[in-house]
């Protein structure tokens, strides 16, 4: 008997079948994970330049941590006093650095799919962008919160959470993930909300949040927050921006206040 079935008839014995299928799941996730690495250690085609540069130049890294010292040395400024405050950020390529799932795919010579990124995901192997915990601690010193607006699907966010939260010292109260939903896209109305992440920035404004948490209620975060500073590798990391309305000369003026961007040339809304 292989693995899987091993596990789906422990699960059956246990009485406890719902949960045991969720981890079943994931370790065919992380199994597939490891056969993508072993396909691309046999293949080993070359890196593309913008992969090549994320992973292996000095460069790289010295922008995110400059990009992070601006903006840990922007909160003073930013933080409030006697209202919940929040820092808004991206997870992918600011956060967490995800560029091995990119070197996988150039070694292999294939393309992003929805299942290798879920399976990647799962495996829970990213490492953190250079400057990231240290500007996340600087803002839980000061009282404010993080609230993690990605675009992985919401119904990774346990995964998400579980790479995250084993690098850096977030909680349930000082840190809200919220992965996307198909409200999300629905929601786009090209006046209130005009990218995929907008719905949540409102939510956390309005304190109508749904924060991925193992415990039933996060009272802390229901509750009207300000957004005082927003984090990301996208333009449309920032609310109510998409490439195509992007005012690069009225953004100049929030860069490195309100708004800081971080580089990737790897793939973007671009």
């Amino acid at each position: 008997m292989n693995k899987a079935g091993q596990l789906i008839t422990l699960c059956f014995g246990a009485s406890i079948f719902v949960g045991c299928t969720a981890n079943l799941v994931s370790e065919e996730r992380k199994e597939s994970w490891v056969e993508y690495e072993n396909s691309a250690k046999l293949t080993a085609l070359p890196l593309s330049n913008s992969v090549k540069w994320h992973t292996k130049s000095k460069e790289y890294q010295l922008i995110t941590q400059g990009v992070y010292q601006r903006a840990e040395q922007q909160l003073p400024v930013v933080a409030l006093q006697n209202e919940p405050w929040v820092v808004v950020m991206d997870v992918d390529e600011t956060v967490l650095d995800n560029s091995q799932y990119q070197v996988m795919i150039d070694q292999t010579g294939g393309h992003y799919t929805s299942e290798s990124w879920a399976n990647w995901i799962a495996a829970k192997k990213a490492t953190l962008v250079p400057g990231a915990a240290e500007f996340m601690k600087k803002v839980y010193s000061l009282g404010g919160k993080v609230a993690l607006v990605t675009n992985r699907e919401k119904s990774l966010d346990a995964y998400t959470w579980e790479n995250i939260s084993a690098l850096i010292p977030a909680t349930f109260e000082n840190t809200c993930l919220l992965g996307r939903t198909q409200a999300d896209k629905d929601a786009i109305d090209e006046h209130s909300i005009i990218n995929d992440k907008d719905l949540r920035r409102q939510q956390l404004t309005s304190g109508n949040l749904d924060c991925f948490s193992t415990q039933a209620v996060l009272p802390s975060w229901q509750k009207a927050h300000t957004i005082v500073m927003q984090i990301g590798d996208n333009i449309e990391d920032v609310n109510k921006i998409t490439q195509e309305n992007a005012d690069i000369k009225a953004l100049g003026e929030r860069l490195n206040k309100s708004i800081f961007i971080l580089p990737n040339a790897m793939y973007g809304s671009w």
